[in-house]
């Protein structure tokens, strides 16, 4: 058989409508190089026995093509590495990855293809290489490119890490209240971080008392309290602790976890929170956990802090400063924010005693 016979049924195998054999694209390729590691440029085989007589064949115990190299040594050589190693090359290099790389199987066929061996081993090594190279274009062309666009992939950037980092959270604007936009925040982070509670938030200096709550933030499994946050936008001192007294009594009696959510604590004071039960947290505390998070749930958070700002906070000012921000940072376009659904504000209860 000439290269040309052998290219062209090889092509067929491969091709065929019926119980198409793939694997025969790799084989031919393989059979050449199986000859090429074996013998020096000038063995010039008239037949497959000459080659057997210098390479004896093992028959016994395996299932492809074995020899032992010039009939010494315990060290068989088979055809499954070189066919291994021309399916690394489609799938890996080439990303065909269609290519059949089950070796055992194809090697195990090699019987069917015996008279591509008969030819093959007359070849020069030049012959071989080219018609191995031939062999694998072929294929290269035949098979689908398994290709990736990077273009189609839109990333989310991580929208409420990049709030917590950057948002001006001391800033205020208009009759926005001290301590909204952070307690939002919190009420974001613990909704976004628990979806299988039920989160509560109040606006900011509503007592929790006149609204049946426990923190300023109460998230619910049915009617078990599961967490409970005290927010506090400022920096918790010793004398801080007191004040909560009763709200850790309440959250340690109910089992349930207690966050205390400040700008910063004092010295001791996270330690002293800590012996009694409560979770201390900052802004950083919750930024490194946040920064860890997908951007589907960054997303998520950032729906649940435009909810408490504009539907429990009702605060235009820090609804349009939140706006201004996500649009300074590129995650909006000024275009795109619309005014006309901004809500209408009911009268602010009026404020308890002490407040």
């Amino acid at each position: 058989m000439t290269a040309d016979d052998i290219l062209e049924e090889m092509k067929r195998e491969v091709t065929r409508d019926s119980r198409a054999r793939v694997f025969a694209g790799g084989l031919l390729p393989a059979f050449c190089s199986f000859f090429l590691e074996l013998d020096h440029p000038d063995a010039g085989y008239k037949d497959i026995k000459e080659f057997y007589a210098r390479h004896p064949q093992k028959t016994d115990r395996v299932n492809t093509l074995t020899v032992l190299p010039d009939g010494q040594g315990k060290k068989y050589k088979t055809i499954r590495q070189p066919y291994e190693k021309v399916a690394r090359y489609f799938i890996d290099e080439k990303n065909r990855i269609t290519f059949p790389s089950a070796a055992p199987h194809a090697t195990g066929q090699w019987h069917d293809y015996q008279h591509w061996l008969e030819a093959l081993v007359t070849y020069t090594p030049d012959q071989l290489e080219e018609l191995s190279e031939r062999a694998k274009l072929f294929m290269l062309s035949w098979l689908p490119e398994n290709k990736f666009d990077p273009s189609s992939v839109e990333i989310e950037p991580p929208i409420f890490h990049i709030i917590l980092e950057q948002f001006p959270w001391n800033d205020r604007r208009g009759k926005e209240k001290t301590g909204a936009a952070f307690q939002a925040m919190v009420f974001a982070y613990i909704r976004a971080d628990a979806p299988h509670l039920q989160v509560e938030t109040r606006r900011v200096r509503t007592g929790s008392a006149r609204v049946q709550g426990i923190g300023d933030i109460d998230a619910w499994d049915g009617r078990k309290l599961t967490i409970s946050a005290e927010v506090k936008h400022f920096t918790f001192d010793a004398s801080d602790v007191a004040d909560i007294r009763n709200f850790i009594d309440k959250v340690r009696e109910r089992g349930a976890l207690g966050y205390v959510v400040a700008t910063n604590f004092a010295d001791g004071v996270t330690e002293t929170l800590q012996a009694r039960g409560m979770k201390p947290l900052t802004i950083a505390n919750i930024s490194h956990i946040v920064s860890l998070w997908d951007p589907l749930k960054q997303k998520a958070a950032l729906n649940a802090l435009e909810y408490a700002i504009w539907q429990k906070e009702l605060s235009i000012d820090l609804g349009e400063r939140l706006d201004q921000f996500l649009v300074e940072v590129g995650y909006r376009s000024a275009m795109a924010d619309d005014k006309t659904t901004e809500p209408t504000l009911a009268a602010e209860p009026a404020p308890e005693a002490g407040e």
